[in-house]
């Protein structure tokens, strides 16, 4: 009914299914609804999980040295279907493949053995197959409800019958247990347009992530501050090409651009194309970034970062130019967040050079959200993404709500706000960035 009401208010509904819609789902059921109401409706085939969990245990379900046949039967079929299934002729299908097997799998294989199956036929059981967690058990028919019982296998399961088991040790190419975050539930608190990559490198660490972003990233709310200053960058533009702002201030005589994060460039550089402007703007002075990840942005738009510090800080910062000389004289554009320290700022003004700063953009707590879910571990990418996480804690202290969970920031001035909010944290960065708190949670 949800499918059918969002549907008939003109929006595109995606109805998401695993494995493939037609293998025991009710895709058909759903499509036959929306076609008979009048709608439009595409179906996405997908793979079965009768294929490809058992291709990640180890076991083809054809093999030309051991079958030409396969059958596919839903364990958990309606009105207990499953038990009332043509015995016989399964017994007599080479590789049988049960879904959803776990709830009546000791009578299914008692029905195939009175059947006449071998009870020394290879069986396998994989369960979660295809994730982190994911266990097999190799048995026979005989045996296979007992040493799934016993290993506490459980839903979701898929059950093999037949000799391609027997290729299960020896295709055995799928090994989670091996990999260092196995099972661990870490909750990724950056903001989603930032999470999918870090994600996907938590996944391949065995990791189960939880997109839970305690921030969101917003236009700074009054712009022309910063558009200003970029328009005095537009050296190669009339004034009358730009309408505007037809009265921007004569150029300013700007040495540096410094560029604090990736959220920094893409907010700097939606001004400068919003403005008619682009990168030529750049061309009469240096560019500095902090972290690998703020000049691959700016390397995405085809700009070469002239100093990224080896410390990703701005005490790093400071200290790059310290290396490369005085500064006095010299006049800066800082465009950043809004609640970004003062620490660069300051230290550059102390250094004897004229600094503009300019909100880029705004970090905004995330507020009446969910309380965060229990995890094994917390990931803080910025002091703001620990503020968020605390606002979301409701009643709860930092010490309840992590009681369980280990606490991991990406480098010490993240850690220090952590601390100051009453958080325990236990592992630091070695290097801020995310490669480094990949490497700090291992």
């Amino acid at each position: 009914r949800l499918l059918l009401h969002l549907a008939q208010q003109g929006k595109t509904v995606v109805r998401l299914w695993q494995g493939d819609p037609f293998v025991f789902g009710r895709a058909a059921q759903e499509m036959a609804a929306a076609i008979d109401a009048g709608l439009r409706v595409e179906l996405v085939p997908g793979v079965t999980s009768a294929i490809a969990a058992l291709a990640y245990a180890g076991v083809p379900v054809t093999h030309w040295d051991y079958n030409a046949d396969f059958a596919v039967i839903s364990g958990q079929a309606k009105g207990d279907l499953a038990l009332q299934m043509n015995w016989p002729a399964l017994a007599g299908v080479e590789t049988l493949v049960i879904l959803m097997a776990t709830k009546y799998l000791a009578e299914i294989t008692a029905k195939l053995l009175a059947a006449g199956r071998s009870p020394d036929t290879p069986a396998l059981a994989v369960q979660n197959g295809t994730l982190p967690t994911q266990k097999r058990v190799v048995a026979t028919l005989a045996t296979i409800a007992g040493a799934v019982e016993q290993n506490g296998l459980g839903p979701p399961a898929i059950v093999v019958v037949g000799r391609v088991v027997e290729l299960a040790d020896r295709l055995d190419w799928f090994q989670p247990a091996q990999t260092p975050l196995l099972g661990k539930r870490v909750l990724v608190t950056r903001p989603t347009h930032q999470a999918a990559d870090f994600m996907a490198a938590l996944r391949d660490l065995g990791a189960e992530p939880i997109s839970f972003p305690t921030i969101e990233i917003h236009p700074a709310e009054d712009t022309r501050p910063l558009d200003e200053a970029i328009l005095s960058l537009a050296t190669y533009r009339a004034k009358q090409d730009l309408p505007e702002y037809p009265n921007h201030p004569l150029p300013r005589p700007y040495n540096w651009l410094i560029l604090t994060s990736a959220n920094g460039v893409s907010a700097f550089w939606d001004r400068l194309m919003s403005l008619g402007l682009d990168g030529r703007c750049l061309a009469s002075l240096n560019v500095a970034a902090i972290g690998p990840a703020t000049a691959a942005a700016l390397s995405e738009r085809s700009i070469k970062a002239d100093l990224i510090p080896e410390v990703y800080t701005a005490e790093g910062v400071l200290a790059a130019f310290d290396e490369l000389g005085p500064i006095s004289g010299q006049r800066f554009l800082l465009a950043r967040a809004d609640i970004a320290r003062k620490t660069l700022t300051t230290g550059l003004i102390e250094r004897g050079a004229l600094v503009d700063e300019f909100a880029a953009y705004r970090t905004v707590p995330i507020e009446g959200g969910a309380a965060p879910p229990p995890v094994d571990i917390v990931t803080f990418t910025s002091s703001s993404t620990v503020q968020g996480y605390v606002n979301c804690l409701g009643g709860q202290t930092p010490v309840e709500a992590l009681k369980n969970s280990q606490v991991v920031c990406i480098g010490p001035i993240t850690a220090a706000t952590a601390e100051k909010l009453g958080l325990p944290v236990h592992a630091v960065a070695e290097t801020y960035t995310i490669e480094g708190l990949l490497a700090a949670l291992q």
